[in-house]
């Protein structure tokens, strides 16, 4: 498949996840039941720093929680694929990154995300559960539920309320059936309202407008998720690889997700790479590819691998706490 027809591809399969997010998400409209079924949580049940914190923090986890193995099989063969082709909230940070017209700078905050990964971990196995803050699935679902739907729900009813009260007959009846429907398939039953609502909606229009400095900012040197497929990433079976042909013009610079170093062969960060395909399509020499296994990573530079140390203490202590506790 040539690289114009992948990157496509890529978009095509972002557009239909990121729709069938906002399907489950309507869909998840309380029935009556405690628990939310299948299939509307299923973004979450495919979700591995979900299964591996309830593990830690429980010891046990719903037998859907496993689905997300299938997302690290996938990571160890082709990378971070999912956060380059499925991730819904990596998607919106796409969308709105394409109103940055020019790269510019990038941070050096790559290993803040394996800083929060870990002590999101390290939490977690003090049965402490702060992964819902981070993780991006729960960032996404948070912030529609509490802000984004209430607000949008909120306006389009307004929008057909004021039709119907001051609008003449003939718009009255246009609106009036189309409202029907919106209400038997997108507007809630009951039009919730939420406290924190502002304050999320404000939190969320940040984080995504953190791509008009950086592109895909949080996605970089934020996510927790990010930083787990990536570790999981480093040794996949296929990666990105570059031939003779490469005349190091940079092309692929300013086009990549992941601020991988793709111009610079021997400082690639190979765990930062989103699979999105687009140094091969920048590339005029037609050198960059997708294949089996290439260049060599650099050492996961964590820049504080200091964080690292106070692990195997962690786990004694908490053995410690249990024993007081019996």
């Amino acid at each position: 498949m040539k690289p114009k027809t992948l990157t496509t591809a890529r978009r095509i399969v972002q557009g239909f996840f990121l729709l069938l997010f906002f399907y489950l998400f309507i869909e998840t409209e309380s029935k009556g039941a405690d628990e939310l079924g299948w299939p509307v949580r299923l973004f979450l049940d495919f979700d591995p720093l979900i299964l591996i914190t309830t593990l830690l923090a429980a010891h046990k986890a719903a037998v859907a929680f496993y689905l997300s193995l299938i997302v690290i099989a996938i990571t160890l063969v082709f990378g971070r694929v999912f956060c380059g082709w499925a991730c819904p909230l990596g998607t919106l940070h796409n969308l709105v990154g394409l109103f940055k017209k020019h790269a510019g700078p990038v941070l050096k905050l790559h290993w803040l995300k394996y800083a929060l990964l870990v002590f999101l971990l390290v939490s977690s196995f003090f049965t402490l559960q702060l992964v819902g803050l981070m993780d991006p699935i729960s960032l996404l679902i948070r912030s529609l539920s509490i802000s984004i739907y209430p607000l949008f729900a909120k306006g389009l009813s307004s929008v057909f309320d004021t039709a119907y009260a001051h609008g003449p007959g003939w718009l009255t009846a246009m609106t009036e059936p189309v409202y029907e429907v919106l209400k038997q398939s997108v507007l809630p039953f009951i039009e919730p309202h939420y406290r924190q609502a502002v304050f999320v909606g404000l939190l969320f229009a940040f984080i995504l407008a953190l791509n008009l400095y950086e592109r895909r900012l949080w996605c970089r040197h934020i996510c927790p998720l990010g930083a787990l497929l990536g570790l999981l990433s480093r040794k996949a079976l296929i990666s990105r690889r570059v031939s003779e042909d490469c005349n190091a013009c940079g092309a692929c610079v300013d086009v990549c997700h992941g601020a991988a170093n793709p111009h610079m062969p021997a400082l690639y960060r190979v765990e930062e790479c989103f699979a999105c395909n687009n140094c091969d399509d920048a590339c005029p020499e037609g050198a960059v590819f997708f294949g089996g296994r290439g260049i060599a990573s650099l050492p996961l530079d964590l820049g504080r691998r200091r964080l690292l140390l106070p692990l195997p203490g962690c786990w004694q202590c908490r053995f410690c706490v249990s024993g007081q506790r019996n």
